[in-house]
């Protein structure tokens, strides 16, 4: 009842000064203003406001429900009170019939019979234009008929930072949901992160993003329960097309999930032109402890230590609840980091493969771990297998473009570098900035189209990888100077391999026989995944250094890295002289035709 004596006292607010209360780009915004902020006083937006009414409507909107009125008869009694002395000249304001009578010329507009009207029709306006805002979703997709999607970080609009790793959490939940609706592009939570805090407004993110859509909503726990608004808001027009609010206990993170899906599967599928029964996951959470341990190692970096943090949570809620498949490929993939950018070396392999295999037995239809899973077999040596599988996941996923990725990634290693290419332009079509594309650069660097190389390069921002990634373009161009200028952008790049290459530009070589240019030879060559090992060659190649180039092509070529393109490769022009380099090219060529029979024969 109090809560709608606060509702009312928003109204006679807007009926008395013309203006709301409360308001805002957002709804998070909108939501702080009610929680935390008090209205600008009425008798400030209209001076003749009788003092009277005014304490009314701030009584009514008390925050404090205990000083709020407590019955509307009270607060009919109090209108009343101020009506019969506004008629009799006893407030002072001017004479009126009524108190909203002594708003300004704008509000009294609001309440006469024709603005009512206006007001009826403007209404009917809206709710079509809402119709065919939702309607019209086939307009605002990707070139390859696809709606795209953005789920940006949850507002918590409490105090109770316990909660704060639900604000990466839902919209990770969330997007796991959505990626069952194969027209639906998702742009990746990674690329989202950064719209992590308070004043972001969802219609800029969307446009910086370039999607037609953005999720986006907040939470707000009070007592034992968990409040939860989502809305999905047009990027063009800055329309919400779908808006629902849930609440759950707060201690019942399993309960919550299955709302959110729920509202999601039937207010918002059909919005997206999903049937809600489509594509649902094969397995759901069923132990709050283990599923609370999921969501919170969701929300960690992947940075060396809270990666090992988050395989331990995750380590165990699997043990705890063995049957959710999202557990096993959160798992598998923090194995792989943990490997890959930390100590956790052959044996971390192991465990994300592993782990990876448990999530698709219990859930085959789980794009993410079936990638994941191709990526490590291609990386660790199998072509075979890793080109089997992805060759079917873009089969069958023909409108996902993770999918087409997948499948050019393999072709890469497998030097079929144009079909590589084709596979690259297919995921681009779809979503044309998703970071995850960005190796595609090397595809194309290889097959000397060096500015789609900078296309894919620049997916991924600013970051080092894309520093070094523009570095192999330039050399490639065999522009020295600037990538010598490049290399000054950057402090990080002062260790290791970048080190030998900083000094090769510099003009002050190593000597291949020096004992640091040995230790930086041994670390790459201890590198499982074998396109490393190639890119280094070419660059060794690129800085005079022959042997080490030939070893790390070799080694490359040896570990089914099929690179048949390296005879017209530019940077390696200054090795391709000897004989070594020939034999190597052959026996590229020899496993590619293998390849190509197994191929033909599946």
């Amino acid at each position: 009842a109090r809560t709608d004596i606060f509702a009312f006292g928003a109204v006679l607010y807007e009926m008395a000064t013309g203006r709301q209360p409360f308001s805002g780009s957002t709804s998070a915004v909108i939501f702080d203003a009610i929680l935390n902020r008090a209205p600008t006083p009425p008798v400030r937006l209209n001076p003749e406001l009788p003092a009277e009414l005014e304490r009314i409507v701030n009584t009514a909107l008390e925050k404090d429900r205990d000083l709020r009125y407590q019955s509307a008869a009270k607060v009919k009694t109090d209108l009343k009170r101020v009506k019969r002395d506004t008629d009799s000249g006893r407030t002072g304001a001017v004479s009126s019939a009524t108190p909203a009578a002594a708003a300004p010329a704008a509000a009294r507009r609001r309440m006469s019979p024709l603005f009512l009207a206006g007001a009826a029709a403007a209404i009917l306006l809206a709710a079509g234009a809402v119709w065919w805002g939702t309607h019209r979703r086939s307009a605002a997709k990707s070139p390859a008929g696809q709606t795209t999607l953005a789920i940006l970080p949850f507002q918590n609009l409490g105090s109770d930072a316990s909660i704060d790793y639900l604000k990466l959490a839902l919209p990770d939940e969330i997007a796991t949901t959505l990626s069952y609706i194969p027209s639906l592009a998702i742009r990746p939570f990674a690329s989202t992160r950064k719209y992590a805090k308070p004043d972001v407004d969802p219609q800029a993110a969307g446009k910086e993003l370039s999607v037609s859509s953005v999720f986006s909503g907040h939470f707000l726990r009070e007592g034992d329960r968990l409040q939860v608004t989502l809305e999905v808001i047009d990027t063009d027009s800055n329309r919400v097309l779908w808006r629902d609010t849930l609440a759950a206990p707060s201690a019942d993170s399993i309960a919550l999930r299955e709302q959110i899906t729920s509202r999601i599967r039937q207010g918002l599928f059909p919005v997206l032109g999903a049937s809600s029964a489509s594509g649902q996951s094969a397995t759901r959470p069923k132990n709050p402890e283990a599923y609370e341990l999921f969501l919170r190692a969701g929300a960690m970096a992947t940075d060396p230590v809270p990666n090992k943090e988050a395989i331990a949570m995750l380590e165990k809620s699997v043990a705890t609840d063995a049957s959710y498949a999202p557990a096993w490929n959160a798992l598998g993939k923090r194995y792989y980091y943990d490997a890959s950018y930390s100590d956790g070396g052959a044996r971390g392999l192991e465990k994300a493969a592993d782990a990876y295999k448990q999530a698709l037995s219990l859930d085959p239809g789980l794009l993410d771990a079936k990638a994941n899973g191709v990526l490590l077999r291609v990386e660790g040596g199998d072509i075979k297998g890793a080109l089997e599988e992805a060759t079917a996941m873009a089969r069958q996923h023909a409108d996902n473009a993770r999918a087409h990725f997948t499948l050019s990634y393999v072709l890469r290693y497998a030097g079929w570098l144009e079909e590589s290419a084709r596979e690259c332009d297919a995921a681009f079509a779809l979503d044309s900035r998703d970071p995850g594309w960005r190796s595609c650069s090397f595809t194309f660097l290889r097959l000397g189209r060096y500015d789609r190389a900078r296309d894919y390069v620049r997916l991924d921002g600013n970051s080092r990888w894309a520093t070094t990634s523009g570095l192999s373009v330039l050399a490639y161009e065999g522009k020295r100077a600037e990538a010598r200028a490049l290399f000054e952008t950057r402090s990080d790049l002062s260790q290791g391999p970048f080190r030998i290459l900083r000094l090769c530009l510099e003009g002050r070589p190593v000597a291949e026989k020096d004992a640091q240019f040995s230790a930086v030879m041994d670390n790459l060559l201890k590198i499982r995944d074998s396109e490393p090992k190639y890119y280094w060659a070419g660059l060794m190649a690129f800085c005079g250094y022959r042997e080490a180039a030939l070893r790390l092509l070799r080694r490359a070529v040896e570990e089914n890295f099929l690179a048949v393109s390296m005879d017209s490769e530019a940077i390696f022009a200054g090795i391709r002289d000897d004989p070594r380099f020939s034999e190597i090219r052959a026996l590229a060529i020899e496993k590619q035709k293998q390849l190509a029979a197994r191929r033909a024969g599946h």
